[in-house]
């Protein structure tokens, strides 16, 4: 076996990278798919810090600017190569998206997207926005790591010497990173910080680097006794299981992963890489199978295009609603895309780096450079001359309230076609001051909703989930009192549990509460309004506006996205509404 060289690795990568395609086609296939993720840190940390390992006690140091160089020509070439096909195809063909893809674009250069996205408030789970390449946050992550571990390492080794001094100081750090994210999770919040952040996922490329220091794969012994092998080939299969199992048994709601599940499984991965690096195991064998190996070597052009390619051809359905043969077009093209990026880009660059535009010996190579000139030419180009525009529906505007609560900030309601001051007949006005806490859907109905109560607090944005809900309710303390009426729209933007259906309806355990189930095409439609139904029946003061059985037959009601309200639903909307708000409050 090449020393240099470990099938079992790739078999492993190709086990994580299909995870996370199946989960990011339908979560529900695989719940727990986006742990692989988990599973490359660990091979990434074990790896690294083996061949680091290996040049200090050949030479006594690391050549750090050549470790740099090599992760450069490595990663940086087939990331721009997908992002700037990406940013074309946007241009091109959904210029709507190029707005925001240009920001994220900017942080996936800088290799900052994980606090990019924290900033930006984006919920990797629930967000319902196209981001196609939001999946950049882990590489992200990794590049960070590689840019500041070598030089860590190095000085590790010149203070501490030896490998089992590193090795206490890696579990301390691991530790103190898994505690951050432990510390830091509030199921009532959204997990965003945690899930993102460079300090909380430190964890596990830690974990891997400690087993490089124990168990590194060029100093293990083919032949050794019989018992050792079975060992090994026993707690290998272990991990292997709890591995896979947990693709299937853990979600994003699933508290036990952010409070020291993702270290346990580190560990359990750990097993896994020890009996796949061995080259007696018939683990290492089976990992080693042509396909395995094919899909783990391509593993790295397979995650880069996969997402963006899914989430692309997904925008173009009702989420709920994606025919087959839409999910193996995505497999295909992936695969197409991934292969096409691993020989003329990944391949070229990784063997030759820049010298790869004046090395001219082949065809391929010839499309190597024409594709990559065309490229980092017209990419800049594209992006400064196109205009990107904010959408209507994310400009914030202030707003004067006639309610005992302050003036408020709110997102302007969404333009209706031909429609820009509706003018239907209100043929009541009531003297009401509800308070309204909602998403994009609340932001469309707002000027016909102040028809009817002048003095409403409405409270909307786009993209709002109950995570975010949360914190704004905290402002607004004022109608927690028996004669206030509180409305929510919650369930748009993405699935909830009970502890944050608990912790909002709490702040409002003195008003009458009412909760309008939604109408979204995605698969937790379902358990949302459920969820809304049995709090319903839990709490005297909490009360259903059916949003979603008024609106049942009702295609008229909605824009395409089978979301967002057109003229015909906003009316739909506000009449449900202030009907079940005067049935309760006057009877």
């Amino acid at each position: 076996m090449n020393k240099q060289y470990f099938p079992g690795l790739d078999g492993m990568r190709a086990i994580a990278v299909i995870a996370i395609i199946i989960f990011h086609l339908n979560p529900k296939w695989l719940p727990g798919g986006f742990l692989g993720v988990d599973t490359f840190f660990i091979i990434s940390g074990y790896l690294i810090t083996t061949l680091l390992i290996k040049e200090y006690e050949a030479d006594q140091s690391i050549n750090l600017v050549h470790f740099w160089y090599k992760r450069i020509k490595r990663l940086l070439p087939p990331v721009l190569f997908m992002m700037f096909i990406v940013i074309q195809y946007i241009i091109f063909f959904d210029r709507a998206l190029l707005f925001q893809v240009k920001k994220d674009m900017y942080a996936a250069l800088l290799y900052v997207s994980n606090w990019w996205y924290i900033f930006d408030g984006l919920d990797y789970f629930q967000s319902l926005e196209p981001r196609p390449l939001k999946h950049l946050w882990s590489l992200a992550i990794e590049e960070q790591f590689y840019l500041f571990f070598p030089f860590v390492l190095l000085m590790l080794f010149k203070i501490f010497k030896k490998k089992p001094n590193i090795f206490v100081v890696f579990l301390i750090v691991s530790l103190i990173s898994m505690a951050i994210m432990w510390m830091l999770y509030d199921p009532s919040k959204s997990i965003s910080r945690i899930y993102f952040g460079t300090d909380t996922r430190l964890q596990t490329l830690l974990l891997g680097a400690m087993l490089a220091l124990i168990w590194p794969a060029y100093k293990l012994k083919k032949n050794p006794p019989k018992v050792i092998v079975w060992v090994i080939e026993i707690i290998g299969l272990v991990g292997a299981i709890f591995l896979v199992r947990s693709f299937f048994q853990f979600t994003e709601h699933s508290a036990s992963v952010f409070q020291g599940g993702l270290y346990i499984l580190g560990i359990f991965t750990l097993l896994f890489i020890m009996s796949s690096v061995h080259p007696d195991t018939l683990m290492s064998k089976f990992l080693s199978l042509p396909v395995l190996t094919w899909i783990g070597r391509y593993s790295y052009s397979l995650y880069l295009w996969h997402y963006p390619i899914i989430v692309l051809m997904q925008s173009h359905f009702i989420q709920g609603q994606i025919p087959w043969y839409v999910h193996v077009i995505s497999i295909i093209l992936t695969v197409i895309m991934a292969v096409l990026s691993y020989q003329l880009i990944e391949q070229p660059f990784r063997k030759k780096g820049l010298k790869t535009f004046i090395d001219v010996k082949s065809f391929k190579a010839f499309i190597t450079i024409l594709l990559s000139l065309y490229l980092l030419v017209s990419t800049p180009y594209l992006i400064k001359t196109v205009k990107a525009e904010s959408p209507n529906n994310e400009k914030i505007v202030i707003t004067q309230t006639k309610s005992i609560a302050p003036a408020i900030k709110r997102i302007s309601p969404l333009q209706i076609d031909n429609v820009s001051e509706p003018s239907t007949e209100i043929t009541q006005v009531y003297p009401y001051a509800p308070l309204l806490i909602g998403d994009s859907v609340l932001v469309d109905i707002d000027y016909q909703i102040r028809k009817v109560f002048p003095n409403a607090t409405i409270d909307g944005e786009v993209g709002r989930n109950i995570y975010k809900a949360i914190p704004v309710a905290d402002k607004y303390t004022d109608f927690n009192r028996r004669d206030a009426i509180v409305v929510l729209y919650l369930g748009t933007n993405g699935d909830f549990e009970d502890i944050q259906m608990n912790t909002i309806l709490k702040k409002f355990n003195k008003a009458q509460v009412f909760l309008v189930t939604a109408r979204v095409p995605k698969d937790y439609e379902a358990h949302v309004n459920e969820e809304m139904y049995r709090f319903s029946q839990k709490y005297k003061n909490v009360h259903i506006i059916d949003w979603y059985k008024v609106s049942q037959g009702h295609s008229e009601y909605f824009a395409p996205d089978g979301i967002h309200l057109e003229y015909p639903g906003i009316k739909a909307m506000v009449k449900v509404v202030t009907d079940e708000i005067i049935k309760v409050v006057e009877k």
